[in-house]
């Protein structure tokens, strides 16, 4: 599980890029300046202009749909699925955010705050709620994190395609598709770090965690996919596909997992009031 683990948190790295505002034309009923592009848009104007187009956003809401998809194996007659759902919002002038989830094959739901930087949880309604340690994360959409430096995640792509449009919650969308370069992103600082933790350089551990990796990518087929709306170019979905081979032993072969995560955004600039919870105690897990 560790190396699934670090395998999704690199996926999520690689989706975080930082933005820069543009701002043009009228705005529309969500507060959101219109923008064009010319027709015959190249994917990566597109991709770029849009991840600025997002950043200007002040608030935005969310809905996300997490998947991790096991089919039947020698331990196991049966697909089984971990799901993992919710929907929320995110402040962009604080950085905060709040959202409610549940856990569908667990039976759980519970409520989720990050305020001034701090993770808090409950998960009974009404109930007391925990903060999270540092360094430790619940499985949320990162939406400040949703991009991270243009240049630098252009560079982390091997394959960027527009596909033909779509239309996403009403909205007609421009639909972009990129495939990782993992070679890129694997000596990518951020992604080292990641590895390394609190460590000055990497032990012997980390340099093996990192080499699994390594090994896991190299037959994994992971395609993002995009859709950004025509009329203000802002994010309207997130589509991230992964397909990992999990290899076999003399008695199992090997078989392919998947992990489907799917964010959707809805509204933007609508208010956002998210506090800190009034008690907390240390979640002991």
């Amino acid at each position: 599980m560790r190396k699934k683990g670090a395998l999704f948190l690199l996926v999520g790295m690689v989706a975080a890029v930082s933005l820069m505002v543009v701002a043009c034309g009228d705005s529309t009923s969500e507060g959101l300046m219109k923008r064009e592009l010319p027709e015959n848009a190249t994917p990566e104007k597109i991709m770029l202009d849009g991840l600025n187009a997002t950043d200007a956003a002040e608030t935005l809401h969310y809905v996300f749909d997490y998947s991790f998809i096991i089919p039947p194996t020698g331990q196991q007659a049966y697909t089984s699925e971990v799901a993992l759902n919710g929907e929320g919002d995110y402040d962009a002038g604080s950085g905060n955010a709040r959202a409610h989830m549940s856990w569908p094959s667990f039976e759980i739901e519970f409520d989720y705050v990050l305020y001034d930087g701090v993770q808090y949880y409950s998960s009974e309604e009404g109930g007391p709620w925990y903060e999270l340690p540092a360094g430790s994360s619940l499985s949320i959409p990162s939406i400040s994190e949703i991009t991270r430096n243009t240049a630098e995640y252009m560079d982390n792509f091997q394959k960027i395609t527009r596909l033909e449009d779509a239309v996403v919650n009403d909205r007609d969308c421009y639909h972009i598709a990129m495939v990782p370069n993992f070679d890129a992103i694997m000596e990518n600082e951020q992604f080292l770090d990641m590895v390394q933790g609190d460590q000055e350089q990497l032990d012997e551990e980390s340099l093996s965690r990192l080499e699994n990796i390594k090994e896991s990518l190299k037959d994994a087929s992971v395609n993002y996919e995009y859709w950004f709306d025509k009329e203000t170019l802002v994010l309207r979905r997130t589509l991230y596909n992964i397909e990992m081979v999990e290899q076999g032993d003399e008695q199992n072969p090997p078989y392919t997992v998947k992990l489907i995560m799917e964010i959707d955004f809805p509204l933007y600039n609508q208010e956002v009031d998210v506090t800190k919870p009034e008690v907390s105690m240390m979640d002991k897990g």
